[in-house]
């Protein structure tokens, strides 16, 4: 009896050849799991189709890092959103590229995430700020953690201890601007 391949099977297969850089392609992932494209292309109707569940795949990914900062004692919720986002950077260099470098930086798409939509809405509720106050808040962190995850891709190497740091200081520079 033959094994059946998924579309987990085929997107945890193109995870592992975005990690080691090599080529998305049908006969690629064919290759890597041993069978034909035959199960590829029955499962997505086209590589376009594979390439957009790709990019919410390899987004549980990076959210996996931001549960595993939530999950620390210690850590408020939204510092751990940006160390989860940092350290996804650091340690998954490539996907990280793929979901964020490789595609360009677009407000707009920020803004239409729900979990950036989530986070926005709980830090209004929570500070008693306009939405509109939240919605800048959040955008200033995530371009300045923006810029810790750059660095890490760029080989530096800030410990956790230093981003955390460093998250709290923005956010208390902006919380002057915005909550106050």
């Amino acid at each position: 009896m033959k094994n059946k391949i998924t579309k987990e099977n085929i997107l945890d297969c193109a995870v592992d050849l975005i990690r080691q850089d090599k080529e998305i392609s049908a006969r690629n992932i064919a290759k890597r799991l041993g069978c034909s494209t035959q199960p590829i292309y029955s499962l997505f109707k086209n590589m376009a189709e594979l390439e957009k569940e790709l990019y919410f795949h390899i987004y549980e990914v990076h959210k996996n890092y931001i549960a595993k900062y939530a999950d620390m004692s210690g850590i408020a919720e939204y510092k751990a959103y940006g160390m989860g986002f940092v350290k996804f950077a650091q340690m998954e260099k490539q996907l990280f590229s793929r979901i964020y470098i490789k595609k360009p930086f677009d407000k707009k798409y920020l803004e239409e995430d729900a979990y950036f939509i989530e986070v926005v809405n709980t830090i209004q509720e929570e500070y008693g700020i306009t939405h509109r106050q939240a919605l800048q808040f959040h955008l200033d962190m995530t371009i300045y953690s923006y810029g810790l995850a750059a660095m890490q891709l760029a080989g530096s190497d800030i410990s956790d201890e230093e981003i955390s740091q460093r998250l709290t200081a923005q956010f208390t520079a902006l919380g002057k601007l915005y909550l106050e």
